[in-house]
């Protein structure tokens, strides 16, 4: 069969060994097989390349310029194939992330800056917005998200596990009585997020639900509402990484237990696996590793 670049890597051969037969031999091939090709070039192209005597061959002056710019793309390809090997040697370039809120401040941004002292040659990219970004269109590498993803046509790897709290002062619960149920809990202040549901588990069916809320306070901000928590102005559903050193101190009361989400997990997201580079790669390890050790995720 026929292949334009396999007979032009031929054509470079035989001009640089001298003759057909010391092609031949280099590649452990027939020299009619390499003739056969270099003859099949010159069809598709129209032209002439080599001038065959029995003595010598030439390249024609159309031949001489179709080898050295050959020669020139070859030479590039083996600069690129030299590059990317060395990339899976060791990760190199920019690495461009996508993440959003205190959990990138407090757990992604020191695991990005800890990964490029320990690699020199990778230039970090943190990008902190809570819109959730077109990584390929956008060309960012990966992205950390929680909770369930939307997007089917992303590759997910798992790196930690969020839980979600329940909680409120002690002096809100003396003023207004701690909830036991999901009906309870609609009659409380709630202290609302960017989202105005709370997500729940109902554990006699293993299954979770999402509830509207309501209060008088509401924000964006994760430490916002646990201001507002402090102050006793109601209940909060917030990251246990927000809330453990109050919950800790006493200064928060975890509720309804039962009732917490068992599916909030934390995931880089980035576009395939395909070909993923080392700096993906070796990122996705490192953030694992160090979360792993954060026991209030």
């Amino acid at each position: 069969m026929f292949s334009r670049w396999n007979a032009t890597e031929l054509l470079i051969e035989v001009v640089e060994k001298g003759s057909f037969s010391a092609a031949a031999d280099s590649l452990n091939l027939s020299k009619s097989h390499v003739s056969r090709q270099i003859s099949q070039l010159e069809n598709h192209l129209g032209i002439k390349l080599i001038n065959r005597t029995t003595r010598k061959l030439a390249l024609t002056e159309t031949g001489n310029v179709y080898y050295q710019r050959c020669r020139e793309i070859a030479d590039q390809i083996d600069d690129v194939e030299r590059v990317v090997q060395a990339e899976q040697a060791e990760p190199q370039g920019r690495l461009r992330i996508s993440v959003a809120g205190a959990f990138g401040e407090r757990y992604i941004a020191p695991a990005a800056a800890a990964f490029m002292a320990r690699y020199e040659r990778v230039q970090i990219e943190l990008d902190f917005s809570i819109r959730n970004v077109d990584l390929v269109e956008e060309g960012y590498d990966l992205a950390i998200r929680a909770g369930v993803l939307q997007d089917s046509s992303l590759i997910a790897r798992r790196i930690a596990s969020r839980n979600l709290v329940l909680c409120a002062s002690r002096d809100y619960f003396d003023l207004y009585g701690q909830p036991e149920t999901i009906e309870a809990l609609k009659q409380h202040n709630c202290l609302v997020g960017s989202r105005k549901q709370w997500r729940l588990r109902i554990p006699e069916k293993h299954s979770h639900i999402d509830i509207s809320v309501t209060g008088s306070w509401r924000s964006n901000n994760g430490y916002a509402l646990l201001a507002a928590a402090r102050q006793g102005l109601g209940i909060v559903q917030l990251p246990e990484f927000y809330v453990h050193e109050d919950l800790a101190a006493g200064r928060l009361i975890e509720i309804m237990s039962t009732y917490k989400p068992t599916d909030m997990a934390v995931w880089a997201v980035y576009p395939s696996n395909r070909h993923l580079s080392p700096k993906v790669r070796l990122f996705i390890d490192l953030l694992i590793e160090e979360l792993n050790n954060v026991a209030w995720l």
